[in-house]
């Protein structure tokens, strides 16, 4: 009796950086059955990204492609960039026995459509943004099979016609154990028993609003001087040199880009969720999971995750006195009210952004194929 064919999932990315689309595939791919699934995971380009699946122990494929669509405006130069990539990915996909490509980024996504479809293998789309008001978007997404959406925010955002053969399946989050001692960092930042820490922790866009977290932090400091901020994150659109922070550099530290999110999370007193209209956020069930309280502006799907005053603050966006005034108030909370808010949270980030849940839903939906 033969073995039952195992079905060959592809996941391409462009390979340059490092978000939570990422780490949920990362998570997803773990997780699943290898003895019905087999991975293929594709990068564009040699970057940050292969670094990182080297140290996750998976083996991903290098296949060059230059350009992307979205990455310019007009419907020319995209449809031009469409008909290059078919050549080299439609072979791609029929000479290695692809079944399902899981597409999991705008730009791969709009790139990889109209070559799975000519290869006839299905197409998942993971819809992990609000849907772009976009025409070429609407067309070639309508291309998909199925489509995952992380969040009811994200699902609503739809036009009606795609949310037939739509689901909501949220993102696993799990901490990632601690690579190394940081023992220099604790010694660096972290002598002042006496100072309360102030945490931004993102990959630095416009959506993020580090000019809020900046302003924020600079009212504080005004009225509370043992109060220190740290940004963490990438800042390669340079935002944060538009920002000026005058006499506050000693005030608001920019770390840079780190690859160990928890140890800032577990060694600050606060984290500040300051980004707009985010289908979900990752950090913000990190931050549950590693207990440090949480405040962030009541935008995008923010409020499926956090209940106001139960497991977390929600703050009406771009009210800059009341953000500062309960970050104030949490950093000042009483122990065992505080306690209770964390102990919420993590309960509520374990069960309702279980790795396994996940795998199961998305398995089911491989095998519905």
């Amino acid at each position: 009796m033969s073995k039952k064919k195992k079905i060959r999932i592809c996941y391409p990315f462009v390979g340059d950086s490092i978000g939570g689309s990422h780490l949920s595939t990362i998570e997803l791919i773990k997780k699943l059955d290898k003895s019905k699934f087999e991975i293929i995971l594709i990068l564009h380009k040699k970057g940050i990204l292969y670094e990182y699946l080297i140290k996750e122990g998976l083996k991903p494929i290098i296949l060059k492609i230059d350009t992307f669509v979205g990455k310019k405006k007009g419907i020319a130069v995209n449809f031009l960039s469409i008909y290059k990539n078919i050549f080299k990915l439609i072979p791609f996909i029929i000479r290695n026995n692809i079944d399902i490509v899981h597409l999991n980024d705008s730009s791969i996504g709009l790139s990889w459509i109209i070559p799975t479809r000519f290869s006839k293998a299905k197409l998942v789309w993971h819809q992990r943004v609000v849907f772009p008001n976009w025409k070429l978007y609407k067309i070639l997404s309508f291309f998909s099979e199925k489509i995952i959406c992380i969040s009811d925010f994200v699902y609503e955002s739809l036009p009606k016609y795609y949310k037939n053969k739509s689901i909501k399946i949220l993102n696993p989050v799990t901490l990632k154990e601690k690579e190394k001692n940081n023992y220099f960092l604790k010694k660096k930042y972290f002598r002042n028993k006496k100072e309360k820490r102030i945490l931004f922790l993102a990959n630095i866009i416009e959506n993020k609003r580090i000019d809020l977290f900046i302003k924020t932090a600079k009212t504080i400091s005004n009225l509370n001087p043992n109060v220190k901020f740290f940004i963490v994150g990438s800042d390669k659109k340079k935002l944060l040199k538009k920002s000026t922070l005058g006499g506050f550099k000693n005030k608001i530290i920019y770390i840079g880009y780190s690859n160990d999110s928890v140890f800032w999370l577990k060694n600050c007193d606060l984290l500040l969720v300051t980004s707009e209209n985010e289908g979900f956020n990752r950090t913000i069930v990190e931050g549950m999971l590693s207990k440090i309280p949480i405040i962030a502006v009541d935008s995008g799907a923010h409020n499926e995750i956090i209940k106001n005053n139960y497991n977390g603050w929600l703050i009406k966006f771009n009210n800059l006195n009341i953000l500062t005034k309960i970050s104030l108030e949490v950093l000042n909370l009483k122990k065992n009210l505080l306690t209770k808010i964390l102990k919420r949270a993590e309960i509520f980030a374990k069960k309702e952004f279980n790795p396994n849940n996940h795998v199961t839903k998305i398995s089911q939906i491989y095998l519905e194929f």
